[in-house]
């Protein structure tokens, strides 16, 4: 990208009096050597001035306060939500390390069979399938009575 075109992206910005002072200087430098660019520099100059001359409006009262305190919130909210999925995830890792280790266990002290109406509960389909049900099970049973109580504070 050549100078001149650096300066004319800043045209805007200098006509707003968002640029640095050396940028300012740079691009109004650049505005007298230029003509085309003095020009665009001057429309842009115009139409600053006149937004300038626009009445502003009134904010209505408490409404950055009102909005901080949204902000905040749901920031805490969002914690809240990263801290519960954090908690549920290590939850399901735990539950997971205490069944291997019961299963382990199971194994040791039945010496590897188990048979319960022809099914030996301590082989590992039959053991992580029954504990997978009651894991399902008892997952929707805490589901619905957190979701009751919640229901209860609002």
């Amino acid at each position: 990208m050549s100078s001149h075109e650096e300066m004319r992206l800043k045209l805007v910005l200098a006509a707003s009096g968002a640029l640095s002072p050396e940028e300012g200087r740079q691009v109004e430098q650049h505005a007298q050597e230029c003509v085309s660019c003095r020009r665009e520099l001057e429309v842009w100059g115009f139409y600053t001035r006149g937004l300038g001359a626009l009445p502003q409006p009134a904010l209505p009262l408490g409404l950055v306060a009102r909005t901080q305190s949204r902000i905040l919130r749901e920031r805490t909210a969002a914690a809240d939500r990263r801290r519960q999925a954090l908690l549920l995830g290590g939850l399901a890792v735990f539950s997971w390390f205490v069944n291997l280790a019961l299963w382990s266990v199971a194994r040791l002290l039945t010496g590897g069979t188990f048979e319960v109406f022809g099914m030996n509960l301590v082989s590992a389909v039959s053991w992580f399938l029954v504990y997978s049900t009651l894991a399902l099970f008892t997952a929707g049973v805490s589901a619905a009575m957190l979701s009751r109580h919640a229901l209860r504070r609002f």
